[in-house]
Parts: C-alpha cells; sequence; structure tokens
C-alpha cells in the first residue's frame, strides 16, 4: 500500500521494524494516531483504536472508513492544481471536503508539514523517482486499500491517556508515538497540538502506569532515558524529509519476546 498521507514524524519508513517489537496482542492502540503508518501496515488485532487530537485527521479516517468510494472518486478528479492547494487551507463545508483538503494539502505541500500550514506547492519539475503528480494520480487505489484496513477500526478524538485507560489490559499493545520534545528537534510548530515538556513528564508518568505492553517512540533525550531507565530501549537509524541521518529511539515496557512478525533489526540495550 502507497502512503496515504504525508504527515510529519509519520512513521512510513519504520512501520516494519516497529511492528516487529509488538508481542501478540487482542486489543492495539495508537493514541497519538497521526497519519495511521503503523496501525495501516500492521496485522489486524480483535480490537484496534485509532485516537487523535486533531479534527482534520480524525474527519479524514471517519471519511476513509465510512465513505471511502465518495472520497477516492473526489480525489480522482481533483487536478495536480496551484489552485486547488491555495483553497485547501480555507475551511470545508462538510467532512469528505475536509478529508479531500487534508490530502492535498498532504500531498501538494512540501514536506511533511504541509497538512497543517502552508510550504508551497510541489511543482517538481523533471527528476528520478515518482513525481508528486503521479502519486497524486495512484491515491484512489491506495484510499480504497486504506479503506478496507480500517474497516471496525474505533476512531476516537480524545486526550490520549483517556484512550489507553480506556482501553489497557494485559492483552493490550499501545504504541505511542507523541510529538517529539521540543529541545530534541527543529524548531517550529510541525503538530496542531504540540507537547510542552511538562505534558512528556506527565505522559512518562502515565505510561509507567498500564499494565498492557508499550512501544514508545522518540529521539534520544535525558527526560525519557531517566524516567525510562528499567525499560528496554531500542536505536534506528532513519532520515525524515531527506534531513540527515537522525536515531530513532524506542522504549518497551517488556522483554525482548517472539515478535509478531518479522524481526525487528536495529540496534537493542538492555
Amino acid at each position: 500500500m502507497g502512503a496515504l498521507v504525508r504527515y510529519h514524524g509519520g512513521k512510513v519508513r519504520l512501520a516494519e521494524k516497529i511492528i516487529g517489537l509488538f508481542p501478540a496482542h487482542d486489543c492495539y492502540v495508537e493514541p497519538f494516531g497521526g497519519g495511521a503508518a503503523v496501525l495501516l501496515a500492521k496485522p489486524r488485532a480483535r480490537l484496534e483504536v485509532y485516537n487523535d487530537l486533531d479534527g482534520d485527521m480524525v474527519a479524514l479516517f471517519r471519511v476513509l472508513r465510512d465513505r471511502p468510494e465518495a472520497l477516492a472518486t473526489a480525489v480522482a478528479l481533483t487536478p495536480f492544481a496551484r489552485e486547488e492547494h491555495e483553497a485547501a487551507y480555507s475551511e470545508a463545508r462538510d467532512d469528505l471536503e475536509r478529508a479531500r483538503r487534508v490530502l492535498i494539502r498532504s500531498h501538494f505541500g512540501h514536506g511533511s508539514s504541509g497538512i497543517h500550514r502552508a510550504t508551497g506547492f510541489r511543482a517538481a519539475g523533471l527528476r528520478a523517482g515518482t513525481l508528486p503528480v503521479h502519486g497524486w494520480a495512484a491515491l484512489p487505489k491506495t484510499i480504497r486499500d486504506a479503506a478496507e484496513r480500517m474497516r471496525g477500526v474505533v476512531i476516537e478524538c480524545r486526550p490520549a491517556m483517556q484512550v489507553m485507560q480506556a482501553h489497557d489490559g494485559p492483552q493490550t499493545v499501545h504504541y505511542v508515538d507523541p510529538p517529539y520534545l521540543p529541545e530534541t528537534r527543529d524548531q517550529g510548530r510541525d503538530y496542531r497540538h504540540e507537547m510542552a515538556r511538562q505534558d512528556h513528564c506527565d505522559l512518562l508518568a502515565a505510561l509507567r502506569s498500564l499494565r498492557g505492553s508499550v512501544v514508545l517512540s522518540g529521539y534520544a533525550s535525558p527526560l525519557y532515558d531517566d524516567a525510562l531507565h528499567d525499560w528496554r530501549r531500542i536505536e534506528i537509524k532513519t532520515r525524515a524529509d531527506r534531513a540527515a541521518e537522525r536515531t530513532e529511539v524506542l522504549w518497551c515496557n517488556f522483554p525482548d519476546t517472539a515478535p509478531l512478525f518479522a524481526a525487528a533489526g536495529g540496534k537493542g540495550a538492555a
């Protein structure tokens, strides 16, 4: 399946490695769902929950689940045009149009932050690889594939900890991918709902109280390493938006076990 949405901090490239860490589970929760790259790539669980505070993203996934053909048709009829991109930042009249505009902002704009702020139109000339206009032309098929995967997924728009606590249990996997600590990444508001340092402190304390299995994404920081000193820690090299190589860190509150599927790879540290 192609990428449904280009989302800042999305895990399209890392999804298989992250999923490879998951133990067997009956319930799967993404409390900071974003573009749902991991959810869309993983095998189904008995119960799955997508949550995000961003109303635009929630509208996209609700329309994807409930009206996929209407969304695929609307995208197929939308030209890859600068005027469409500029208009996509205005308020939409209904959820179908809102979802279409989310996809336009994501695929027509530069970088992965185009969903939330104007980053310029991707009027790329000839270059190696797939052109943006070709990716847009292929999107209706991706919409249909993603819609099939989202059938039966619970979609929420609530505070992350409320959702995790509501679905927590020994057979639950929580994949937690919050906006990263401001001091560990480039400055700028890349998410509609950012998190201050104290928010991260509160999140870390709450994660330690969960009974289910937790996989937490972030960049290395003393705050996380101190709070999670007794959790398993895995480092994975990656790149974001053609930037310099970065090291993603995954913290797990469970020992190394037989993975859900595929080896995780990366470098582990006890």
